[in-house]
């Protein structure tokens, strides 16, 4: 936490914008720095802010998923993920659950061993969320972040629910402008799925109506 946390990009709403943000909701005055090793008001909403920054996240988000990402094993045999991977979901139709993530290990279930060498394993991937720092999210998920920390900040700091009721619309907006940007990014479709996603895994609706009018096999 600190100086490392905070935004330098103009325009955006730094990690300590949002501190100060969670303050004034308390009655507090603004801080100009986050490097206080005291344990303040400030910390504690810097604290309340990263908790629920890293919550939302695992949920998982255009900006901070990916799919089919590639694994190399290491010489040892085994798979070790970086420490801010929230979520490992290798192709389920190729592996039927084969493959989980235990800690930072990949734990091969069928032969039950971290050594996947023995599987005839060089690679995995799979679909993955990562947990990004506060300046490599969207503007949109911080300010949100900013309205759900403060909401919850002066619940637990004041013990009164009256200040949640007060903003239960800015939150409400919040939301809506991060779900309405995640739809920009994705392009949802019933019928064709999204970028590199099929709406199901075995059928792609959208192969079937190109074929309709088609002269038929069984003809």
């Amino acid at each position: 936490m600190g100086l490392a946390n905070q935004s330098a990009t103009p325009g955006r709403t730094t990690l300590l914008d949002a501190v100060n943000i969670l303050l004034a909701v308390i009655g507090e005055a603004p801080v100009n720095s986050l490097d206080d090793p005291v344990m303040t008001e400030s910390s504690i909403a810097e604290r309340t802010l990263l908790e629920f920054h890293k919550q939302e996240q695992t949920r998982g988000w255009s900006w901070n998923s990916e799919q089919d990402y590639p694994f190399a094993v290491a010489t040892d045999g085994g798979i070790t993920v970086p420490s801010n991977l929230t979520r490992f979901a290798p192709n389920p139709f190729q592996w039927d659950g084969r493959f989980i993530l235990r800690g930072q290990r990949v734990y091969d279930r069928e032969n039950r061993t971290y050594v996947l060498t023995g599987a005839a394993v060089t690679q995995l991937t799979a679909d993955v969320v990562w947990t990004l720092p506060w300046d490599d999210c969207p503007e949109v998920f911080n300010r949100y972040i900013s309205i759900l920390g403060a909401r919850a900040f002066a619940n637990r700091f004041l013990g009164s629910d009256s200040i949640e009721r007060y903003t239960q619309q800015d939150l409400l907006m919040a939301r809506a402008e991060l779900d309405r940007n995640e739809l920009q990014q994705l392009q949802p479709n019933s019928l064709s799925g999204q970028r590199g996603v099929m709406p199901f895994g075995t059928f792609n609706p959208a192969a079937g109506l190109a074929g309709r009018g088609s002269p038929s096999w069984f003809d």
